[in-house]
């Protein structure tokens, strides 16, 4: 007996990181891919607003042609935006896809407006508020915020179908990702 050793195990308990997914609800949110599809976001506004002064300035832009352009940057941006963060999320499922996407939106909808105020700010105390409204040839209010209504909607909109990402672009992009399917584990389950 004195030969023999006494070997003492000691087990410890660890959750298993489904359980700890299930309780948790800000570990299906993925804040790096909602960042970078904001910063996608805003970056492909400024492309495309440059883009219409550009062409505003050198052909003289009608108040028609700059509410199109507008509605085209925003929809197009947005689109691109919640795409990019639907494709990087990693998400296994397409309607937690869309909500990474829906978070970007909601994110650089308020970076946009942060943005917008400070340039309307600085071009205000520049130049004064009515050659400001006189510069851009717009004159009415009403018609400033239906645009902007309709760029926050139509944004919305195209963030919500940018972001519906298909099943099989989210299987493709979980295997590359060493990420395992729900269709895959019941797959494996049920096989």
């Amino acid at each position: 007996m004195a030969d023999e050793e006494v070997v003492r195990e000691t087990r410890t308990t660890v959750p298993s990181p489904r359980l700890t997914e299930r309780f948790s609800p800000f570990s299906k949110v993925s804040w790096g891919a909602i960042w970078a599809g904001t910063m996608v976001t805003i970056g492909m506004e400024a492309l495309f607003v440059t883009f219409g002064l550009f062409i505003a300035g050198v052909f003289g832009g009608s108040p028609a042609w700059s509410i199109a352009w507008f509605l085209v940057t925003m929809a197009v941006s947005f689109y691109v935006g919640a795409r990019t963060t639907a494709r990087l999320s990693g998400a296994p499922t397409p309607e937690l896809a869309t909500l990474n996407g829906l978070a970007t939106w909601g994110l650089a909808i308020l970076g946009t407006l942060v943005i917008g105020m400070v340039v309307t700010i600085v071009l205000a105390a520049n130049s004064g508020p009515t050659s400001l409204l006189a510069a851009t040839d717009w004159g009415s209010v009403e018609l400033w915020f239906g645009s902007l209504w309709g760029g926050v909607v139509l944004s919305l909109v195209t963030a919500y179908s940018g972001a519906r990402v298909q099943p099989t672009e989210l299987i493709s992009a979980g295997v590359a990702a060493g990420v395992e399917s729900t269709a895959a584990t019941r797959r494996r389950v049920a096989g």
